[in-house]
């Protein structure tokens, strides 16, 4: 295998999939159903590239859309209009857009043929949003029906106020539409779809995407590494240590262990030159995010990167000086929510394995 077998940062398929064969099940058998589907995860665990493997097997028409670039609800409905119109004919839904309350503006690039879509400013109580989400429940018929995917889908909030219910009281009347929420903020996730009372309420089954096995992960990378090294299996071993088998930062190692090794063959720090060689290439990026938190927050990092002991333990806070663990606490939300953080279970971890040893070899320096 002469190309690099290692792709990260970009949705993901065929050699480069790794694993997922039991979710990829567990979601086509929701999706094939009346079911809705609810997956949380954290940022990079490749819920996107899962997701997409999934609607490309699939002989359904789909719609996905990442909530974080959405910056209104006008915007919302532009977008999501926008991309009705590229697996739709114009003829088919001119007819439905006459039927507006609010007519948008469709502009078609002579060059690339996208479509630009934008909505005027209307009264307050007209939101062109419902107009649309209803047009979405008349598309989808029972021998061919429609996928929706709204990534990051607490950013619902952010968007505009009282939107999850407007939603909510459209779409629960779609009956050959299945709705996916993508999420990585777990506690705002659940709040929507588990807190009694909240509109979105028990509205589709909820799953975890975890870190893949890593017996998996190990099977995935020697397969790989041994096609151009004897070491496959000290590499794996070393590479694993390293990302816990947090698949972005997996494949983001992989890659460049991969292009060392094509480039000087193999030596016993392969890895930790690899390694070292990402820490380089962020040190701005992660100057700028240590200089943008406080003290607190500083030693709650530096203690997590530093020890198992629990943050919220009377050791640690002798430790690190980090005061009460009320004031831990506060910090530990805070960094979770910030995606510097993430909760397994009882105990908490740095995100990003590079960012942790920028923190212990600055402290060396």
């Amino acid at each position: 295998m002469k190309t690099n077998p290692f792709k990260f940062g970009t949705v993901v398929d065929g050699l480069f999939f790794t694993d997922r064969e039991e979710e990829l099940s567990r979601i086509s058998s929701y999706l094939t159903g009346e079911n809705h589907l609810i997956m949380i995860s954290p940022r990079r665990y490749g819920k996107t590239s899962l997701i997409r493997k999934v609607l490309n097997a699939s002989n359904s028409k789909y719609i996905f859309l990442d909530l974080q670039l959405v910056i209104s609800a006008e915007d919302f409905a532009s977008q999501l209009l926008k991309r009705i119109y590229r697996i739709f004919p114009m003829q088919k839904l001119k007819g439905y857009i006459r039927t507006f309350r609010l007519i948008p503006s469709v502009i078609i690039n002579p060059v690339s043929g996208e479509t630009e879509i934008s909505f005027r400013s209307g009264p307050k109580d007209l939101i062109p949003l419902e107009d649309v989400i209803n047009l979405i429940g008349k598309l989808g018929n029972t021998s061919n029906k429609m996928i929706v995917v709204l990534d990051e889908f607490q950013e619902i909030f952010r968007i505009g106020v009282g939107l999850d219910r407007l939603l909510r009281s459209v779409i629960q009347n779609h009956v050959n539409v299945n709705y996916v929420f993508l999420g990585s903020n777990e506690s705002m996730i659940r709040e929507i779809f588990e807190k009694k009372g909240a509109p979105f309420y028990r509205f589709g089954t909820l799953m975890n995407l975890e870190k893949i096995p890593q017996k998996k992960f190990t099977l995935f990378l020697e397969e790989r590494f041994k096609h151009i090294c004897g070491q496959n299996k000290e590499i794996t071993k070393e590479i694993l240590d390293i990302t816990e088998s947090h698949p972005f930062y997996t494949k983001q190692l992989s890659y460049i262990v991969w292009e060392l090794l094509v480039k000087s063959g193999y030596s016993p720090d392969t890895v930790k030159n690899a390694t070292n060689e990402i820490i380089q290439s962020h040190d701005n990026d992660y100057e700028r995010i240590w200089n943008g938190i406080n003290r607190t927050d500083m030693m709650v990092l530096t203690g997590i990167a530093s020890t198992d002991i629990s943050p919220l333990s009377d050791d640690f806070s002798k430790m690190y000086g980090t005061g009460a663990p009320s004031t831990v606490f506060s910090s530990l939300k805070r960094l979770a929510g910030k995606g510097l953080l993430l909760k397994a279970r009882v105990s908490y971890a740095i995100d990003d394995p590079f960012f942790k040893r920028w923190i212990l070899f600055r402290r060396e320096i």
